[in-house]
């Protein structure tokens, strides 16, 4: 129950992160935002409120990926090497899932379909969530443990 608790704790706040890059990486603020909703088929016609919901939806989803990253510890101690890599493979499903499958779905292209701009733009943002969420993870098991002692 540990594991999924910090893993839910490491995914809201590796969220945030990811919800804040994408707010910051391009000239527009929050422009990349309502893409969030759209991997779901959600559209919203007022582009403040879009961005906003886009913003919570990223947290959310990163608390939903931080569940999938405890539940994989299996309530086991496990090394920084570890909690890196596997949140590193992690983000690379998350890039997987959403960025190239369920984004080319909703926009009626080739499941499997990329560009080289659309790779620059999303593939090292979302492997940078999956390192955040490992090394945030990890941080919180380090701290239960100095508790524990």
């Amino acid at each position: 129950m540990q594991t999924l608790r910090r893993g839910l704790v490491a995914g809201l706040l590796a969220g945030l992160v990811l919800a804040m890059l994408d707010f910051v990486t391009d000239g527009t603020p929050g422009r990349l935002l309502p893409e969030a909703l759209h991997w779901f088929g959600i559209t919203i016609a007022d582009p403040t409120i879009s961005r906003f919901a886009g913003f919570f939806l990223l947290i959310v989803l990163g608390g939903v990926f931080g569940l999938i990253f405890g539940a994989l510890q299996r309530e086991r101690i496990i090394t920084i090497r570890r909690a890196l890599l596997s949140g590193l493979a992690l983000g690379f499903v998350w890039w997987l899932v959403f960025s190239l499958l369920l984004a080319n779905i909703m926009s009626h292209d080739a499941p499997f379909s990329l560009d080289f701009g659309r790779f620059l733009s999303t593939f090292p943002i979302d492997l940078l969530f999956g390192v955040v969420l490992g090394a945030i993870y990890f941080q919180l098991q380090q701290q239960h443990a100095a508790a524990a002692v």
